[in-house]
């Protein structure tokens, strides 16, 4: 899937999070993500990307547990030359291949691709599902867009633990 935009805002009637992903093919694929769902998601996810922007910076260093904080927050701060934050989200004359009503994900799979970057599948329990093949900017881009949707949904979701222990790299998460 060749990513051309990425969309995550908050809708208030059905009080989810929309995450829109479309293609430079024309193709749309859309998601709910619920309360629960990204209470979950939050936390791995903000590790991986992390990891992610160290490993990229620094890869032949080894982080000490006292500068672990500075070096993720520097990691998920750093500039994204190729992403414009500020361009509308096109969705107009696109196809939906998984249909036109968005996934509602029943688990969430995120684990580093062996050519680098995040894999994170979205599978829905009636069978459909959504591969997302982020590189290291996107999954970057991506974290952000979750915090602006955070903002703007109120949502107040208990605050990721400063003391647990990241897993190993390349071990996969699954949020259920």
């Amino acid at each position: 899937m060749d990513i051309h935009q990425i969309q995550v805002k908050y809708e208030i009637v059905p009080d989810r999070l929309l995450m829109q992903v479309r293609t430079r093919q024309g193709e749309l694929f859309s998601a709910w993500l619920t309360r629960r769902m990204v209470q979950r998601l939050r936390s791995p996810f903000r590790q991986a990307v992390s990891r992610l922007g160290i490993a990229r910076a620094a890869p032949q260093s080894i982080a000490v547990p006292e500068a672990r904080a500075m070096l993720e927050q520097a990691a998920r701060e750093r500039p994204l030359p190729n992403a414009d934050f500020g361009k509308p989200f096109e969705a107009d004359g696109s196809s939906h291949p998984l249909g036109p009503e968005p996934l509602l994900p029943a688990e969430i799979d995120i684990r580093v691709g062996p050519q680098g970057g995040l894999l994170v599948s979205l599978r829905e329990a009636r069978g459909r599902r959504l591969d997302l093949r982020l590189g290291d900017d996107l999954a970057t881009a991506l974290l952000r867009l979750l915090d602006q949707a955070l903002i703007s949904a109120e949502w107040t979701l208990a605050e990721e633990s400063s003391t647990a222990e990241p897993q190993p790299p390349g071990t996969p998460t699954v949020l259920n």
